[in-house]
């Protein structure tokens, strides 16, 4: 304390002065001065703690000075002495730590320059679209694959947090295919919810476990996946880092690169502080060599084998803000131009894309403005460089339904060169009350957003120790729209239709422009709808877009459809299509339903509201709709196309049958009413009740009202041309479960009048969860969970990819019980195995934790590091009784550091009637003396404040253990262990022996974002002091201790401590460990007892004994008919419980009031093996037992079906 003192009082008194002397004389010139001096305090306290915690191994210098080679000869020539038996095994930790973060020689590199030495601007490693650009091109509006408008609708692909891919390939055969199997799974599911893209994000911390070694091989092949991707036909956006994200640990760097503390990571000298690091910048470009060289081959620009390759985009960096929280710049100027330069000279040939954390709102802030403004001024006299931005500047998005941006004026800042925008993650909502994922993708849709990502659409399973700190602790809980399992909640079911409905417009809306951001229909060949509007809808909850008349090199395109001065050049039969997106969530809840959709024409009489014809029509369930004007059916016929003038009817699906016929899937009329206008006289045939008003409009034309009756059914609209439309009427069970093919990026293909075949879908299905079909038509059932009836609609007769799908026995196959027969509906039955519960369970082990039979090490501090002049400082410099290493230092990532000291005290010894032990832990400690469990503490801070903001660093000084960014040096707490430690009687020579164990768990290292250097702020136990006893006057030599007359720290070396963990950086995985050695231990092993519960399922209570330690189960599940059969863990109790199946730390569960459901194996994901085995691990507090106990219950039961576990999550 008299060190901390004695540097806190070097800053604090002349603050403390010149504070006083502005409030004697009132100079406010002075209060500059006390500004830098509150900034000069932070900083030095911040340093003094990144000191004297031992983050800073560098310090730990060896000195080849006279002194300590006398240290080395005593230490030689008294080798059998106890003292020189400890300096021994503390040089062996020195050693270890050294191996881990010291800087090698091999290490050394030369400065970045070369790699610059060209200058780098934005047009060296610009997108080269008039060489690449027939097969992906793109402008502000929307990206062109194979000169088709094309959405990017993606969700975030994680395929490191796959359990099969992520076990031990070494010690699991097979497990290539079965990592390819469930990445199959996964992406079926995601492509049959509407989705085109994928935005996989490579972990470099995944991929390499130790200096100099990666794997591509087993579960992380990232060429197969890319080949899976490709087969599928799958868009990827490939970020390959090396940072990744927030929600990883670490950000995404190898425990390696953490461990080297010399090396500046994201070039992070302090917090929101830069200073360019040519290591690091090396780290990075072997990252990128490995990486590149497994993506080479599978850019969409790329023709292979399957047609073409599937990445669209490569992301650099992620996050990597231009700004810190004063609006200063923050990026290097350099930095993202070295990853560009890198990936260009590594043969990427894809636009390079960078994500911006800063919210989209903050582009038009006074101070980005203001620095935006300064920065062109310095530029205009060259103090600095050019700006460098890549081909298209990406952003993040949070909540963007409640609270809606002005996506017009955010693209005049950032779309740069004729970009489209690109929100790279589009975040839902963390509160309850916020919008949902569908909402977030209507709204985004309807703003002209092109091409975004759902980072948490699916919910990322807490596996290993992936997960960041905020994360590992179980308070950051992200809402997900598809559960582990697979299994689909409500919001993605409207998700699903909401997707679906866009990508049937997506001709006419994937290249659109909002309706008067110009001119741009004067005269009209025929009437055309050139604006909707909804009464009892503000105008801001109606959202109109219409397409754009976009040119096109194919023969078919002569003339315009306009006056001859309209340089439009779109077909003569074509009609730019009009999409509206109705927001009807503002209307009252007791409000009628019905609205009444007023469209205009152009050329044509307008009545009092501004309109030419009226529909009526309602909202879904969602209380929102996507509705269609100015719409061709089978626009690529030689015929005279069928238009559909206008709908207030919303269109799920639109399926191309033939050249001149189409086929569209629309809700019936108790789910969503409408009408639907077509231009011309037509002709309804088929078994639904629908009627039909033939009227009179503009320009002497006709125009056919087709009014659907209640009830589902089928109709046919046909025009006298000979094109048609087949509209199918369905309930909303059909819509829940509605799947659709659609043609895929790379099976466009060219039709014989020179034009490119439209991106309609070729086929459609429903009934039931699990449903997947592809392109081909290729019908398949991911996860059957009973038998179901399937209807297929589609021209030709589905393929069927599963034995599960047979025939309707019961029925002819094109008969449906609601739609009647129809050649294009095909019928079909799931033939699946019922689940079957599980009752019992074989191999029921426990045992416990042996604390003597770990492989311990002695733990140097401060005071002992003098000692054996490895550090040559002055001892006030330093808390000498402060651990030189923190657990990273030694490897220990992984999520438990177990520690131990042993302490020999007489009756002498003790000074005081309690003896306190005081420790400084991250995150979580559990502490046992002399077998006597003492509870434990928890130094954790949530950070409430938005991230990047002064009130997040202030926020995060105030409070010890923050979740992100700095951690202020206390969070000490005080444990009174009087009446567990031992004293032996006043004759016995040694003393009585006392140990102490401690369990730290961390909650993982820091992600190294928003500006924030908190990679390597310390893990585990960071300092212990005891209190309440004193050695001396006892025989031993102080004569190398350099602070004699401070007894109390003479005293801490007294108390030698231990440490002991798991090397991850020795592991094929190393994030797949719980940090204790014995946990893949085979003997201890005994018979447990069963205690069943009244449960219909394998249950069982286990009585958790808090003073035996740490203690294990394990049992084998039985094998289930049914592969697809969901089988979870249901934990219950106020312990820690860690969760390993087949050997792969599945999930933790945290001692609270509240269940955790724990997904074993089945759904979606599949079985990890035939047979699994299943281990848990298990520890609590004192303070947490039962009433009058002595034990901790903890309830395990098996729930094996979807309907019990979605019982047990609510």
């Amino acid at each position: 304390m008299a060190g901390i003192l004695l540097e806190s009082g070097m800053v604090l008194v002349p603050v403390a002065c010149a504070a006083l002397y502005v409030i004697v004389t009132s100079n406010a010139l002075l209060t500059i001065f006390l500004i830098v001096a509150a900034v000069t305090i932070s900083a030095g306290m911040r340093l003094r703690y990144h000191y004297s915690s031992g983050a800073q191994t560098d310090l730990v210098i060896t000195h080849d000075h006279p002194t300590a080679q006398a240290s080395r000869q005593r230490s030689t020539s008294r080798s059998s002495n106890e003292a020189d038996r400890e300096e021994h095994e503390f040089r062996q930790t020195v050693n270890d730590a050294r191996d881990h973060c010291s800087n090698a020689g091999n290490e050394i590199v030369r400065r970045s320059g070369p790699l610059l030495s060209e200058a780098v601007t934005c047009d060296s490693t610009k997108y080269d679209m008039e060489l690449y650009g027939s097969a992906l091109s793109y402008d502000h509006r929307c990206f062109y694959i194979c000169g088709q408008p094309t959405w990017i609708l993606a969700a975030d692909f994680d395929y490191w947090r796959i359990p099969v891919a992520f076990a031990e390939s070494e010690k699991m055969a097979g497990i290539s295919e079965q990592a390819k199997d469930a990445w199959k799974r996964a992406l079926q599911q995601l492509q049959s919810l509407g989705f085109n893209t994928v935005r996989i994000r490579f972990h470099w911390g995944f991929h390499s476990p130790s200096k100099g070694q990666y794997d591509f091989s087993g579960g992380r092949d990232v060429s197969a996946l890319l080949d899976l991707c490709e087969q599928l036909g799958i868009l990827v956006i490939a970020c390959i880092g090396p940072f990744i994200g927030d929600d990883v640990q670490g950000g995404g760097y190898p425990f390696w690169l953490i461990q080297r503390d010399h090396i500046r990571l994201r070039h992070l000298w302090r917090s929101n502080v830069k200073v360019w690091d040519d290591q690091f910048a090396a780290a990075e470009a072997e990252w990128y060599d490995k990486i590149s060289s497994m993506l080479a081959g599978h850019e969409v620009v790329v023709k292979n084998s399957h047609g073409r390759g599937c990445i669209m985009a490569v992301q650099l960096e992620n996050h990597l803000s231009a700004r810190n929280m004063l609006g200063l710049p923050l990026a290097l100027h350099d930095e993202t131009r070295l990853l560009a330069r890198m990936a260009r000279e590594r043969v990427l040939r894809v636009p390079l894309v960078t994500n911006n954390l800063v919210w989209p709102s903050s582009f038009l802030s006074l101070a980005t403005r203001l620095w935006t403004t300064i920065e062109k001024k310095l530029r205009a006299y060259r103090l600095i460089k050019e700006p460098y931005h890549a081909d298209i500047s990406g952003f993040t998005i949070r909540d963007i339904a409640k609270d809606p941006i002005d996506m017009d004026s955010i693209a005049r800042v950032t779309r740069g060169d004729n970009s489209p925008m690109l929100a790279l993650e589009l975040h839902g909502s963390h509160d309850k009350d916020g919008g949902s994922y569908s909402d977030q993708i209507e709204t985004a849709l309807g703003q002209g957003l092109s091409a975004f990502s759902l980072p948490n659409f699916f919910k990322r399973q807490c596996l290993g120790n992936l997960d960041s700190p905020l994360r590992a602790s179980g308070v950051d809980i992200v809402n997900s729209a598809v559960d582990e399992d697979g299994s689909l909640s409500a919001d993605s079911r409207s998700s699903r239709l909401v997707l679906h409905a866009a990508r049937a417009l997506e001709s006419l809306l994937a290249a659109s422009d909002p309706v008067g951001s110009r001119p741009w229909i004067l005269r009209a060949r025929r009437p055309a709808v050139r604006g909707i509007s909804v009464n009892k809808l503000s105008q801001a909850a109606v959202q109109v877009r219409r397409q754009w008349e976009y040119s096109s090199t194919a023969p078919s395109l002569k003339k315009s459809l306009y006056e001859p001065d309209q340089p439009v050049g779109v077909d003569e039969n074509n009609q730019l299509g009009i999409v509206a997106f109705v927001d009807g969530r503002e209307l009252p809840a007791d409000s009628e339903r019905e609205l009444a959709f007023l469209f205009s024409l152009a050329d044509a009489p307008i009545s009092r509201t501004g309109s030419s014809f009226a529909l009526t029509g309602t909202l879904g369930p969602r209380k929102r709709g996507i509705f269609a004007a100015n719409l061709l059916v089978a626009e690529s016929s030689a015929l005279e196309p069928l238009v559909l003038a206008a709908s207030s009817k919303e269109i799920y699906a639109r399926l191309s049958l033939t050249q001149e016929s189409e086929a569209w899937i629309c809700a019936e009329e108790s789910v969503q009413s409408g009408q639907l206008f077509f231009l011309g006289e037509c002709t309804v045939s088929g078994h639904a009740e629908v009627e039909v008003v033939s009227v009179e409009h503009a320009k002497d034309s006709k125009f056919s009202f087709v009014i659907p009756k209640p009830g589902p059914g089928v109709f046919r609209v046909s025009s006298n041309a000979g094109v048609s439309v087949t509209v199918l009427l369905v309930d909303q069970q059909a819509l829940d479960t509605l799947v659709v093919a659609y043609r895929t990026y790379n099976r466009i293909t060219t039709l014989s009048n020179g034009s490119t075949q439209t991106a309609l879908a070729t086929a459609a299905a429903w009934g039931t969860d699990g449903l997947s079909i592809s392109g081909t038509n290729m019908v398949d059932i991911l996860c059957p969970s009973d038998k179901s009836e399937i209807v297929v609609v589609s021209q030709q007769q589905p393929q069927l990819g599963s034995t599960k799908l047979l025939p309707n026995p019961n029925s002819d196959i094109h008969v449906t019980a609601d739609l009647g027969q129809h050649d294009i509906l095909w019928n079909y039955v799931v033939h699946s195995e019922q689940s079957e519960a599980i009752t019992s369970v074989s191999g029921f082990e426990r045992r416990t934790t042996s604390w003597d039979n770990l492989p311990w090490k002695l733990l140097p501090t401060m005071a002992d590091l003098e000692t054996m002049d490895e550090i040559n400082i002055m001892s006030w410099q330093r808390d000498l009784g402060t651990f030189a290493y923190q657990a990273a230092d030694l490897g220990f990532n992984a999520s438990h550091v177990l520690y131990r000291c042993q302490v020999r005290l007489k009756p002498k010894h003790v000074t005081s009637r309690r003896i306190l032990l005081q420790l400084n832990v991250r995150h979580r400690c559990t502490l046992w003396v002399n077998g006597t469990n003492m509870s434990g503490h928890q130094t954790f801070h949530v950070q409430h404040s938005r991230p990047g903001t002064v009130s997040s660093l202030v926020e995060s000084m105030r409070n010890p253990g923050a979740s992100a960014g700095a951690d202020r040096w206390g969070g000490t707490f005080t444990f009174d262990v009087t009446n567990a430690m031992r004293l032996s009687s006043a004759e016995d020579e040694e003393g009585a022996l006392n140990e102490v164990h401690i369990v730290v768990e961390s909650f993982g290292a820091g992600t190294q974002a928003n500006g924030n250097n908190d990679a390597r702020t310390p893990r585990g136990l960071i300092s212990a002091y005891w209190h309440g006893f004193n050695f001396v006057g006892e025989d031993h030599d102080d004569s190398e201790i350099h602070d004699h007359e401070h007894d109390k720290r003479t005293d801490q070396m007294r108390a030698k401590w231990e440490i002991c963990g798991v090397d991850v950086t020795k592991m094929f995985n190393p994030y797949n460990s719980s940090g204790f050695p014995d946990e893949t231990a085979q003997a201890g092993w005994t018979a447990a007892v069963e205690h069943p519960l009244v449960l219909p399922e394998w249950s069982t209570r286990v009585q958790l004994n808090v003073d035996a330690g740490v203690q294990w189960l394990r049992w084998q599940l039985p094998a289930t008919k049914n592969d697809c059969q969901p089988v979870h863990l249901r934990i219950r109790g106020k312990a820690v419980v860690y969760v390993w199946v087949n050997g792969i730390l599945l999930s933790k569960h945290r001692p609270s009031d509240s269940d955790s459901l724990v997904l074993l194996c089945g759904g979606c994901r599949g079985h990890a093996g035939s047979q699994d085995s299943v281990k848990l691990m298990m520890y609590g507090w004192i303070k947490d037992l039962d009433t009058n106990k002595n034990s901790i219950p903890i309830e395990l039961s098996l729930v094996s079906s979807r309907e019990g576990a979605r019982h047990s999550k609510d």
